[in-house]
């Protein structure tokens, strides 16, 4: 061990580990097969099954329901694997796109707001990881808790979560020097970031006439992840670049 990690407490040696790029590679490549894989099993078990599932009937929630699939469980996992494999990704989007200065002058005025937007999705990237982790836990079988709806309560907090995130994390894209997305794609990706998932967020709320609920609810989803798997990728190639640079 060598001096500078002897006098690293435990939380940082911690930290250190889970933002190392080796590290974001394989929660980031691990995360995409993963979710999407569980998923797409998920609703392909449920559609073979009797009424058969689709996105136009049925919500995202009964795929973590025996009433709807032969097994629950593909959703239930997908859900943690995805909320817990963020959680770093977005301690490495933080670390990147705003690293905290050593002093003061290192934060000159145009850089400011980076900080802040970036601040603020994190907090909001943190609360969706955490909350899809619960909608895992608290799937459609087990719902209720001592009379509180928590299948429902991390539902709404994962989607928001996320979509705000999108919005902060959209906008720290734009200005920060940090290039993890590279430009002109950094302000096309922000652009959808702070649009398309809020967006959608908005029409689950008010609707829209002859479009079934749960199909809205499936787009909000697909928005979400139309912002989160391009971005993963772009993370994910920054990473391999720093291994590169290393070796």
């Amino acid at each position: 061990m060598d001096k500078k990690e002897s006098t690293e407490s435990w939380i940082e040696r911690v930290y250190n580990k889970a933002t190392a790029p080796k590290t974001i590679i394989i929660c980031g490549f691990a995360v995409l097969i993963l979710y999407i894989g569980l998923v797409g099993i998920g609703v392909l078990v449920a559609a073979l099954t009797k009424p058969p599932y689709t996105i136009w009937d049925n919500w995202i929630s009964d795929l973590g329901s025996s009433d709807h699939t032969a097994v629950p469980v593909l959703y239930d996992l997908a859900c943690i694997f995805a909320g817990t494999l963020t959680i770093p990704i977005t301690l490495y989007l933080e670390k990147y796109l705003a690293p905290i200065p050593r002093i003061t002058e290192e934060l000159p005025p145009p850089h400011r707001w980076s900080y802040r937007l970036t601040g603020i999705g994190f907090f909001f990237s943190m609360i969706g990881s955490f909350f899809y982790i619960g909608v895992g836990i608290w799937s459609g079988d087990r719902a209720m808790l001592n009379g509180v709806n928590m299948h429902e309560i991390c539902s709404f907090g994962a989607f928001g979560g996320f979509a705000f995130a999108a919005i902060f994390m959209g906008l720290a894209l734009t200005i920060s020097d940090r290039k993890l997305v590279p430009s002109p794609w950094n302000y096309i990706l922000a652009a959808y970031g702070m649009h398309g998932p809020i967006l959608v967020a908005m029409l689950n709320m008010t609707g829209i006439p002859g479009v079934s609920g749960p199909f809205l609810e499936w787009a909000l989803l697909f928005a979400i992840l139309g912002w989160i798997v391009p971005l993963s990728l772009f993370i994910l190639r920054h990473a391999e670049k720093l291994i590169h640079a290393e070796t």
